[in-house]
């Protein structure tokens, strides 16, 4: 073999080697980057997954003081249930309301405005006006972003329609209706929020 066929062969052994290096970097630079989201997104969903916690104390809060609210008074409340499923509904749209109760201080099943912390801690917000619009056009000096509110609506009859093979589920004479709450955050979209049904019969 002569030496200029020799030297062909060396360099491009020389390039080769230097392109798997090359691809080789580039794998573990995405495997790298990779690892990273995968713990920026864990973090993130830790974090949720306390806030989420504190969300849901707000509902579960508010449905142990409905078990004793009276369901006369809860039936009085009640409208014909809306051509729209309820938690596909808009915030602030009637006829979902504003939790209406008086916020008492420490109770979490009252008042409609709420702090969740980063802990999952929940705490009122008594320093928000009565009947602030939880949407985006309030304005953050009144309503802060961080701000969660509690909506509540009932409705007459069950959440949905029970498939005619089931309706004898249902005695004779009875009166159903359903409970609705939710809590959401500002700017928050439908999908986001935390909705509960309870079905009470009168």
């Amino acid at each position: 073999m002569s030496p200029s066929v020799r030297l062909n062969a060396r360099g491009r052994a020389r390039g080769s080697g230097l392109l798997e290096v090359l691809i080789s970097m580039s794998i573990l630079a995405l495997a790298a980057v990779g690892a990273v989201m995968g713990m920026v997104a864990a973090t993130r969903d830790v974090k949720d997954g306390q806030v989420l916690q504190g969300r849901r104390m707000l509902l579960e809060a508010r449905v142990q003081r409905l078990w004793l609210a009276s369901k006369s008074d809860l039936l009085l409340q009640a409208v014909d249930r809306p051509g729209t499923f309820p938690p596909e509904i808009p915030f602030g749209t009637a006829p979902w309301t504003l939790d209406p109760s008086a916020p008492v201080a420490a109770d979490m099943g009252t008042g409609a405005y709420f702090r969740v912390k980063p802990t999952g801690e929940v705490e009122p917000m008594t320093s928000v006006p009565d009947n602030t619009p939880c949407v985006d056009s309030t304005p953050d000096a009144v309503l802060p972003k961080d701000v969660y509110c509690r909506e509540i609506l009932v409705t007459k009859g069950l959440p949905r329609d029970l498939p005619p093979a089931s309706q004898a589920l249902v005695p004779a004479g009875a009166l159903p209706f359903t409970v609705w709450t939710r809590v959401f955050r500002k700017g928050d979209s439908l999908e986001r929020a935390v909705v509960h049904s309870e079905v009470f019969v009168q």
